[in-house]
């Protein structure tokens, strides 16, 4: 009974917490709920991944750096959901394995493959988010759909090719009560340095990475915060400035004239309709610019005919 237990927590495609011996799994109530539950997590989470990626790969304007990064997440997630499903609701059904050799192989790589490019793909994410928030200048030229592509290919690649190291550990086992299951071929003190090197690398670094630059991001929102309306103030300021360069020259080249050009208080007209509607920021600030270079060279003509007369 020992060694069965002992086998039992050695095999790396079982989540099950109680062995094929055990009263409990033996019962139908046990298998039905299983089985449910498995299904159901598996199947929300399948279909709820597989809109992500539909949604982000046949909608243009949604092809962002960020949404990159989530679909490789969600298709991480569709290979864990299925290679952690299937063995699942097998072994509460038949209570042994049934996938065979080739089968234990590919389940075990797709399961640490799907983890470990899931937790890869949250790191990259959260870099790229950092960079966004609290260098938004640099984001401009390194938070780009094409990167990001080539680090998630990367990502792929590095994690792919790391993976291949658990063939050589697992192979299916027979048990004392005849049934077969998928475990490690090799013993404890081999493969628990190597288990706990996997969870360091893309576990424990990924996290204490994410809590530093979220740390980082929450000082940079606390110590800056967002106005409640940002258009509007930015605008109403860009407009103000803008207005004020152009007036004091224009104040100062008549002399102490007090007429006013039609043209330039239609033009300060349309400035202030054009602010009560509150436009975007590079509209306003183009045409206030355009309103200046007016005022300046009504200025000039004015100066012109002064002389001359």
């Amino acid at each position: 009974m020992t060694e069965n237990v002992s086998s039992r927590m050695d095999t790396p495609t079982n989540i099950s917490l109680v062995g094929p011996g055990d009263p409990i799994s033996q019962s139908l109530e046990y298998k039905t709920v299983a089985v449910f539950l498995v299904l159901l997590v598996c199947g929300l989470g399948i279909v709820g991944n597989i809109m992500v990626v539909l949604v982000v790969l046949t909608t243009r304007h949604m092809r962002t750096p960020t949404n990159c990064y989530l679909v490789s997440l969600a298709i991480a997630d569709l290979t864990v959901l299925v290679a952690a499903g299937l063995p699942n609701v097998s072994d509460s059904l038949t209570g042994t394995w049934v996938f065979g050799h080739a089968g234990c192989l590919g389940i075990t790589y797709l399961q640490y493959l799907g983890i470990n490019v899931s937790s890869c793909s949250i790191t990259a994410f959260t870099v790229e988010r950092y960079i966004a928030i609290c260098h938004p200048m640099r984001a401009q030229t390194v938070c780009t759909v094409s990167r990001a592509k080539r680090i998630i290919a990367g990502v792929w690649v590095f994690t792919c090719v790391y993976c291949m190291l658990w063939f050589f550990l697992v192979d299916i086992q027979v048990m004392k009560s005849g049934s077969i299951q998928c475990g490690y071929k090799v013993s404890r003190d081999l493969y628990l340095p190597i288990y706990l090197i996997d969870f360091a690398i893309f576990y424990v670094i990924p996290l204490l990475l994410a809590i530093v630059l979220y740390g980082l991001i929450a000082r940079i929102l606390y110590l800056n915060p967002l106005p409640n309306r940002p258009d509007v103030g930015t605008v109403s300021s860009g407009a103000t400035m803008l207005r004020r360069s152009c007036k004091e020259p224009a104040d100062g080249g008549k002399g102490g004239r007090q007429g006013r050009p039609k043209s330039t208080l239609s033009s300060r007209k349309q400035v202030r309709a054009s602010q009560s509607k509150e436009p975007p920021l590079s509209n306003s600030c183009n045409y206030l610019f355009s309103h200046c270079l007016h005022n300046r060279s009504i200025q000039n003509m004015n100066t012109y005919l002064i002389t001359m007369l």
